[in-house]
C-alpha cells in the first residue's frame, strides 16, 4: 500500500532504528556467509532486507488463517482481550509485533502500542500506536516511520489513516531513497493523500532539500500512484550547442482522455529563439493507434530568419488477417535534424518517406498494396538521382508445402513508379513493372547435414512511359540451385568442434537486359553470407545471369559445460564458369574474374569478459576490398566496457562502394568512489578527421547522480569540406533516483553507438530485485 507513496516525500527528525526496519550497513553486510550477502546498489552503503520479501504473495484479509501469540494472554468472551509482552498476529504474508495488544469483543478492532511493527510484502512500518480494523477496513498509525523495498526508498510520518475505500492520508511526511545515515536529498509534504479509486496522490506545502537546504517550495501539487496517466510536467531537457547555444526545453502531458493524451514542448533555443513541439497519442478501438509529431519554430535567427517546421505521422492497424500502417514525413530543410533534432543519435538524412501500405495474409500466403514516395530535402541531389515513388505497388507471396520435403513458393508483383525530372539531369523513364517468380524446392535435413534443389522461373515485363527506346520484351529465365551442406564434430578436450563444409551451385541463362530501366535495384555489397544467395541484386530490375559454385566451410568451438560457441570461423569463395554479363548500369563493366575473391568471418568469445569479431574480403588479386575487426570487454560487474574498432573499405565503383579508412573506440571506467569516465570517438584515417567525440564524467552516488557530457562532430561526415559543420555541444543530466531529473537525450546516442552501454545502465539502476 505505502509504496504507491512514491516520488513525494521525505526528512531529519529524531533518530530512527533503521536496522529494526531492515537497513544493513556494509559492516552488519560484511558479517555474513558470502553465499548469503545481499545486494548492494551501486554507490550504496547499505541495502534495505524487509522481513517479508516482494516475492510473497499475502493472502486475503477476510479469509487467511490468524495466528496469534504473546508472553501472556487474557481472553475474556464476554469483552476485550488482552495481550501483553512480545505481542505477534500473523497471516500468510502479514506480520504485526507490538508491546501490548487489545482486541475487541467482536474480534474485528485491535489497538497495539509500543514497538510496533508492521511488515508485509517488501514493506515495513514501524510506530507508537496503531488503532486497526483486523478486517482490513480501516488504520490509524501514529509516528510511522516506513520503508519500501521496491523503491530502495524510506520516510516517516506523523500519522498515517486508512479509509474503508483504501484511501490514504499522512500528515507530516517524508521521503528518500538515500542511506538513511546519509540523507543528500528528501522531500517532505505537511498532507499528503492517496487515493486508490483516482489512482492520484495530492500534496499540500510539499518542499524539496538538498545538502539539508531547502530548495523548492510547492503549495499544491498531485501525482499518479498506479499505471494511470495524469496531466503535468515531465523530465525536462537541457544542453547547449556552439551554434545555438543554451537549449531548454519543458515538456507539458496533457492526459486528455483514456484512448489520447498529448505532450506539448516549449523549447528555447538562445541564439535562435522560441520553438514549440508537440506529440499526439491515440487509440482507437476500432480503427487502430497512432501518433501526431509538430515542431515549429518561427523565424530562425541562424537560418536567415526563415521558419523551420517538421512533421510526423505515423498509424497502425490490425484486426484478424488485416494489417495497415501509415507513415507521413515532412521537414522543412535539410539541416533540421543536426541543428534541431531531439535524437542526438540522428544522422541528417537526405529523404523523409511517405507510405501508407495494406496487407492480407492467409495460412501461407500474403497480399500487400502500397504507395510510397519520398521528400528529397538534400539539395544538392539532382531530379535523377531521387528515388521512384511507387503508385501503387502490389506484392502477392504463397508458400505451400507439398508433403515429402517438397514445397512450392511464389512472389508476384505489380508496381507503377514515378519520378519526375525538371533540372535536365537525365530522361524521365517512368512505368509498370511486372515480377513473377514460382519456385519449386525439396529440403533434406538430416543431423549429418542437408541437401536442398530449387526450380525457379523468374519472369520481368515492363510498360514504360518517355522511353528513349522501344518496350523491352518480356524476360522469362529459369533458375536451377542446389544448396548442400555436412556438419562433422568431434571432441577437442573441453570443446565440441564441428567442421560444416558447403556447397551452392546456381544456373541461370543470360538474358540481355541492356534496355531495361533501373527503378529500384542495387548491387548487394559482397560478405560472406552473399555466397550463398540466389542473387547479387537487390530490388526486382535484374535478374541474375549465373553459373558458379560456392564452396564455404565453418568450424565452430562449442564449451562442453555451458553449450556456448567460444568461437566461429568461416571463410569461402565463389567460383565464376563464366562472365557475368548483366550490368546495373549499360556503363558498368563486365564482370569477366573467375573468382569473387575470399571472404571471411569470425566471432570469438574469449571468456565472460571479453569478445571480438572480424569479418573481411579479398579481391581476386589478394587484395583487400574490405576489412573489419572489433575487440569488446564488458565484466560481469558491468560498472567498466571498453571497444575498439577498425573499418576498411576499398572503393568499388561497380558497387558504388566509397573508399573508408575509420577508426573507433569507447571508454567506461570508474576513476575510484562513484566516479566514472565515459569517451567515444570515431576518426576518419582517410582525411584525418575526428567525426564525431564524446568526452563525460558522472558521479553516481546511492540516491543520486550527475553527468557532464562534452561532444565535438561533423554535421555531414561524408563532406568534410562543408563550412561551418563542426559543431560542439555540452550536456548536463541530473538525477535524483526516485524523483524525476534534468535529462539531455546524450543516452540515446551512447546507446546506439557504444556496445555493452544499455547493460552498463541497467547496473546502476536501483536494483527491484528483492533481499532475503
Amino acid at each position: 500500500m505505502l509504496s504507491s507513496l512514491l516520488p513525494a516525500l521525505a526528512g531529519a527528525g529524531e533518530a530512527i532504528n533503521y536496522a529494526r526496519l531492515g537497513w544493513m550497513d556494509e559492516a552488519a553486510i560484511a558479517a555474513r556467509p558470502a553465499n548469503s550477502r545481499p545486494r548492494v546498489n551501486p554507490g550504496c552503503r547499505g541495502t534495505w532486507v524487509t522481513p517479508i520479501p516482494m516475492s510473497v504473495r499475502p493472502g486475503k484479509i477476510d479469509e487467511s488463517p490468524v495466528e496469534g501469540e504473546a508472553a501472556w494472554v487474557y481472553f475474556d468472551p464476554e469483552g476485550a482481550s488482552k495481550l501483553r509482552g512480545d505481542v505477534r498476529i500473523s497471516q500468510p504474508g502479514r506480520t504485526i509485533q507490538a508491546d501490548d495488544a487489545e482486541i475487541s469483543t467482536g474480534r474485528d478492532n485491535g489497538r497495539f502500542t509500543g514497538n510496533i511493527l508492521l511488515a508485509e510484502p517488501g514493506l515495513v512500518l514501524a510506530g507508537k500506536q496503531a488503532d486497526m480494523n483486523l478486517a482490513g477496513k480501516t488504520a490509524h498509525l501514529d509516528s510511522v516511520e516506513f520503508v519500501s523495498t521496491l523503491l530502495n526508498a524510506h520516510g516517516k510520518a506523523t500519522t498515517i489513516d486508512r479509509k474503508e475505500n483504501g484511501e490514504l492520508r499522512f500528515d507530516r511526511v517524508e521521503y528518500s531513497t538515500c542511506e538513511p545515515d546519509h540523507r543528500v536529498w528528501y522531500f517532505s509534504a505537511r498532507k499528503l493523500r492517496l487515493d486508490p479509486t483516482t489512482g492520484r496522490g495530492t500534496v499540500r506545502q510539499a518542499r524539496l532539500h538538498v545538502g539539508g537546504v531547502p530548495l523548492v517550495n510547492i503549495p499544491y501539487f498531485n501525482f499518479p500512484i498506479d499505471a494511470r496517466r495524469m496531466t503535468g510536467l515531465l523530465v525536462p531537457r537541457f544542453g547547449s550547442t556552439n551554434d545555438g547555444g543554451f537549449d531548454f526545453a519543458q515538456p507539458i502531458y496533457f492526459n486528455l482522455a483514456p484512448n489520447y493524451d498529448m505532450t506539448l514542448t516549449p523549447r528555447l533555443l538562445s541564439r535562435r529563439g522560441l520553438m514549440a513541439e508537440s506529440e499526439f497519442r491515440y487509440l482507437t478501438g476500432e480503427h487502430g493507434s497512432g501518433e501526431l509529431q509538430l515542431a515549429m519554430l518561427p523565424s530562425d535567427k541562424l537560418y536567415q530568419n526563415n521558419d523551420r517546421q517538421q512533421a510526423s505521422w505515423r498509424h497502425r492497424y490490425q484486426d484478424g488477417h488485416v494489417r495497415a500502417a501509415t507513415l507521413v514525413n515532412y521537414v522543412s530543410d535539410s539541416a533540421y535534424f543536426t541543428d534541431l533534432g531531439t535524437d542526438l543519435s540522428q544522422s541528417s538524412a537526405t529523404h523523409q518517406e511517405r507510405t501508407g501500405e495494406v496487407e492480407y495474409y492467409g495460412s501461407g500466403w500474403s497480399v500487400l498494396g502500397r504507395v510510397q514516395g519520398f521528400q528529397t530535402i538534400d539539395p544538392l541531389l539532382t531530379d535523377i538521382s531521387k528515388p521512384y515513388a511507387r503508385l501503387p505497388q502490389v506484392l502477392f507471396r504463397g508458400e505451400q508445402p507439398l508433403g515429402h520435403d517438397l514445397s512450392m513458393r511464389v512472389l508476384s508483383e505489380m508496381t507503377r513508379f514515378n519520378r519526375t525530372v525538371n533540372d535536365g539531369s537525365g530522361t524521365e523513364v517512368n512505368g509498370e513493372r511486372w515480377r513473377f517468380e514460382p519456385r519449386l524446392g525439396y529440403r533434406l535435413q538430416r543431423p549429418w547435414g542437408f541437401v536442398a534443389p530449387e526450380l525457379s522461373l523468374r519472369q520481368l515485363a515492363y510498360r514504360l512511359e518517355n522511353s528513349p527506346g522501344s518496350q523491352p520484351d518480356m524476360i522469362n529465365n529459369p533458375v536451377l540451385s542446389l544448396d548442400s551442406g555436412l556438419t562433422f564434430e568431434r571432441d577437442s578436450g573441453r570443446f565440441t568442434q564441428t567442421l560444416e563444409p558447403r556447397m551452392f551451385y546456381i544456373y541461370s541463362p543470360y538474358k540481355d537486359q541492356s534496355s531495361l530501366p533501373n527503378f529500384d535495384t542495387a548491387t548487394s555489397t559482397f560478405s560472406f553470407a552473399q555466397l550463398f544467395r540466389s542473387s547479387r541484386f537487390s530490388g526486382g530490375d535484374r535478374i541474375d545471369d549465373a553459373n558458379q559454385v560456392s564452396l564455404g566451410v565453418t568450424s565452430r568451438w562449442l564449451d562442453k559445460d555451458d553449450g556456448h560457441e567460444r568461437l566461429r570461423a568461416s571463410v569461402g569463395e565463389v567460383f565464376y564458369l563464366r562472365d557475368r554479363k548483366v550490368r546495373l548500369n549499360a556503363t558498368d563493366p563486365v564482370a569477366s574474374d573467375g573468382t569473387s575473391g575470399v571472404a571471411g568471418e569470425l566471432a570469438l568469445q574469449l571468456n565472460r569478459d571479453w569478445s571480438g569479431s572480424a569479418d573481411s574480403l579479398w579481391t581476386p588479386a589478394a587484395q583487400a576490398a574490405q576489412v573489419g575487426v572489433q575487440l569488446h570487454y564488458l565484466p560481469d560487474t558491468a560498472d567498466r566496457l571498453f571497444n575498439i574498432g577498425y573499418s576498411y573499405r576499398r572503393e568499388i565503383l561497380s558497387l558504388n562502394q566509397k573508399a573508408l579508412s575509420q577508426a573507433s573506440a569507447s571508454l567506461i571506467h570508474p576513476l575510484g568512489g562513484s566516479w566514472h569516465f565515459m569517451g567515444l570517438m570515431q576518426y576518419d584515417l582517410n582525411n584525418n578527421v575526428t567525426q564525431d567525440s564524446l568526452a563525460g564524467l558522472r558521479y553516481d552516488a546511492c540516491c543520486w547522480r550527475v553527468s557532464l557530457y562534452r561532444r565535438q562532430f561533423l554535421a555531414d561526415p561524408d563532406n568534410i569540406s562543408a563550412a561551418n559543420q563542426r559543431r560542439t555541444a555540452f550536456f548536463i543530466e541530473i538525477t535524483l533516483k526516485g524523483l524525476a531529473g534534468i535529462s539531455s537525450g546524450v543516452n540515446d546516442l551512447l546507446s546506439n553507438k557504444v556496445f555493452g552501454y544499455r547493460q552498463i545502465q541497467e547496473s546502476f539502476r536501483p536494483s527491484f530485485r528483492e533481499n532475503r
